[in-house]
């Protein structure tokens, strides 16, 4: 009888390594496709993480796998979470871009599974926080690599001639500086909890990569994210703190060699270099990259813990003269780069911006987020719209989606009340994390305070970014949140098959909203194609469902609109882009659009100057207001009495 159990219990216990799998896939997938701050890849992710949760709340159902009991503290920041993501949904109906609003929507659908899956990392129980630092270490480590490759081989991201700052795979460079700023104390767990030198090899590597990484993005609030990150690790595990601290000054000193080396090769740091230059210099990179990466290596395989017992106090003095050496030269960067700077509008794309206190257009945006605010001050504008909403307020005719500030952004986007959401899902997290801390000991323990940093860190930067919108960074930290909450729970009896049920249809809900609006953009692109061929019939065909799908665009009424108009039938061409007025009555595109119809298909320069006017109103410092432009000749046209005709 025993022999026959064996294979069922052997096929139940490697049944949580496959959940814990799944979220590996889910977690790798993100970083490595998660795209820019754009919708590219979200329906794609999106399904891949209602499956993955799909799959582990089946597994809890039928009794393979136990999922831990949440405390108060845990199922509070689910619970708040989920308000936050009600808010931005909610926020459709007042919004002034129902589709952005719908599309902010659809990311924070998505980043409740993600917590979900860290969650469902509790079903390893006494493995879950190692589990989950080891799955984030593996991937970010493995990013950061492809990410330092395509400095050597340019021909991985052909794009970067145009733009040197590191950025690939992730798309934004202050986005891949804090992924490397996580990756700095997932490193120095990894080389002071394991006895075992390939971990010490692998904790070693990862930390000098991070920092070599974190340089090449020439960020400032990288540069900054990983100094708080090793300290916040070393605050955290007191009892590798001065080993820990030995091994971040001997990964990090050959990485800001071979970093400072490659700040003096205007080919691989300055935008625009020649191809041949970057493939020249990239190949000599190449070779330093992975000599300084032996060289950190090999020290950090030194006995640097018994050093640490045995002349403690040596090295801890050592520890504060260098310390002490980079404040003192860091305030004297401060104040070198002091006077009129901080007003700069942008900062230069060169490795001269770390010692930069340029703002980069940032007080402006924060600025206009107010004035967004003021506007709108309990609900907001409506989430992700604060592109269009700023148009009132800019100085200038310069574009950006978000203000580069979370707090900020949600309250553009939300008003007090999302503002208050989002501080309170902060506070129950922070108490989450804080007890999870409490509670844990040992390896767990250790691993639990290297996953702490990730959202500590993330909390700091959003102050002065916009990381929400980047499902390759939020994603993997609210797996690290997920699994901080879960860990260390005692299980919790399977889940009943109503609440399975539930959660399928939850599932399904999700998917229904995210494929819409992806359906509808892959529908309009067809319709323009079409169109170009000169298909007119079926190109009106596809942009009508893609307005079906989603009823919140503009594009697919400008497609119906287009194909209206190649088919000569001009009034419901006019009806159409009047339609689009309707949709975003406060989005100046829809009414410049039917301006231009008005005065260049119809001839009616009476109409075209009412909607074109509206426009400017609307958007007055943009580009598109040039001397004799439209509106100049719309309106020099009424003058002349065209609305009296």
């Amino acid at each position: 009888m025993e022999a026959a159990a064996n294979p069922a219990a052997g096929r139940s216990e490697a049944v949580p390594w496959v959940v814990a799998g799944g979220v590996t896939a889910l977690v790798a997938a993100t970083v490595f496709f998660g795209g820019a701050s754009g919708d590219g890849s979200v329906f794609e992710l999106g399904l891949l993480a209602v499956v993955v949760c799909g799959a582990g709340l089946l597994a809890a159902t039928l009794g393979l796998v136990r999922l831990p009991r949440l405390d108060r503290a845990a199922t509070a920041t689910v619970a708040l979470l989920l308000a936050l993501v009600a808010w931005v949904g909610l926020s459709i109906v007042w919004s002034v871009a129902g589709d952005r609003s719908w599309s902010a929507l659809n990311k924070g659908l998505i980043y409740v599974l993600f917590l979900l899956a860290g969650i469902l990392l509790g079903c390893l129980e006494h493995r879950c926080a190692r589990s989950a630092a080891a799955v984030l270490a593996g991937v970010i480590g493995l990013a950061l690599l492809w990410a330092l490759a395509g400095k050597a081989v340019p021909g991985l991201f052909p794009d970067g001639g145009r733009i040197a700052r590191l950025r690939n795979p992730v798309g934004y460079w202050n986005a891949l500086a804090l992924l490397a700023d996580a990756a700095v104390a997932l490193g120095l767990w990894l080389a002071t909890s394991f006895a075992l030198r390939r971990w010490r090899f692998a904790g070693g590597l990862l930390v000098y990569a991070a920092v070599l990484v974190v340089l090449l993005t020439q960020s400032r609030a990288g540069v900054g994210g990983a100094l708080a990150a090793v300290l916040v690790w070393v605050w955290l595990a007191p009892e590798q703190r001065v080993e820990g601290a030995l091994v971040a000054v001997a990964a990090a000193v050959p990485a800001c060699l071979v970093g400072g080396w490659a700040f003096t090769r205007p080919a691989l740091v300055d935008d625009g270099a020649a191809h041949a230059a970057r493939v020249d210099d990239g190949a000599v990179f190449g070779v330093l990259a992975v000599a300084g990466g032996a060289l950190a290596v090999a020290l950090v395989l030194l006995p640097l813990g018994l050093v640490a017992v045995e002349r403690r106090r040596a090295v801890i003095r050592g520890l504060i003269a260098v310390a002490s050496v980079g404040v003192l030269l860091g305030a004297a960067g401060v104040v070198a780069a002091a006077g009129d700077e901080f007003s700069q509008r942008e900062c230069t794309n060169d490795p001269s911006r770390l010692g930069s206190l340029c703002a980069n257009n940032r007080l402006e945006w924060w600025g206009e987020a107010l004035d967004v605010w003021r506007a709108h001050p309990v609900a907001g504008a409506g989430a992700g719209t604060f592109e269009i909403a700023r148009t009132r307020y800019r100085e200038d005719a310069s574009a950006v989606t978000e203000p580069h500030s979370i707090p900020l952004q949600a309250l553009a986007d939300g008003g007090i009340v999302g503002l208050a959401l989002l501080v309170a899902v902060v506070a129950a997290a922070a108490v989450g994390v804080t007890r999870a801390l409490q509670r844990l000991q040992g390896p767990e323990r250790a691993a639990a305070g290297a996953l702490a940093v990730f959202p500590a860190v993330y909390a700091l930067h959003a102050l002065v970014d916009y990381d929400l919108d980047f499902v390759a960074v939020t994603g993997p930290m609210l797996v690290a949140l997920g699994a901080l909450l879960a860990a260390g729970h005692p299980s919790r009896p399977a889940p009943r098959w109503l609440g399975f049920a539930a959660a399928g249809a939850a599932g399904l809900a999700v998917v229904a909203s995210l494929g819409s609006p992806a359906l509808a953009s892959r529908g309009v692109e067809r319709a323009y194609e079409l169109l170009d061929s000169g298909d007119v019939d079926r190109s009106a065909d596809l942009a009508r469902r893609a307005e079906e799908l989603d009823p919140l665009s503009l594009e697919p009424v400008w497609a119906r609109a287009r194909a209206a108009a190649r088919a000569g039938d001009e009034r419901s061409a006019l009806l159409f882009y009047e339609r689009a007025t309707t949709i975003q009555p406060e989005n100046a595109d829809t009414w410049h659009a039917l301006g231009l119809f008005r005065l260049d298909v119809l001839r009616d320069e009476c109409g075209a100057y009412q909607a074109l006017n509206r426009a400017y109103t609307l958007d007055p410092k943009s580009r598109r207001w040039t001397p004799g432009g439209p509106l100049d000749v719309a309106r020099d046209a009424v003058n002349a009495g065209a609305c009296e005709r």
